[in-house]
């Protein structure tokens, strides 16, 4: 009985070991990134429109509004990684502001605003 006892204690001791040492990075990977969360977070909503997501430009000013997004997505996923990074252009411009979210946040608003197609 006393060999049960010690073994239980030892294999809920490994268990409890394991949860508390899985920590926060083990939680931060299975985190599924959200596109939407991602681009307004970053402001990007400040210039442009994504009208399938029910997201308005904020500014006023013509010459900073950009584009409505739904559709314009459809380039390649690294050219606009680049594009969005700053370091390519597309058709001839940088992007107005250079993206400062983590590549996995970069890949994960490049594949939400790809899903953003009109119906």
């Amino acid at each position: 009985m006393r060999t049960i006892g010690f073994t239980l204690s030892i294999v809920l001791t490994v268990v409890l070991l394991a949860v508390l040492y899985s920590g926060p990075g083990a939680a931060q990977s299975a985190k599924v990134l959200d596109g939407k969360q991602i681009f307004m977070a970053q402001k990007c909503n400040l210039c442009h429109t994504v009208s399938t997501a029910a997201i308005e430009a904020t500014t006023k000013s013509d010459k900073m509004k950009g584009p409505d997004l739904v559709g314009e997505a459809k380039r390649d996923a690294k050219l606009l990684n680049g594009y969005l990074r700053k370091t390519s252009d597309l058709n001839g411009k940088k992007h107005a502001k250079q993206f400062t979210g983590s590549d996995e946040e970069l890949g994960a608003l490049i594949a939400w605003l790809q899903k953003q197609v009109k119906k």
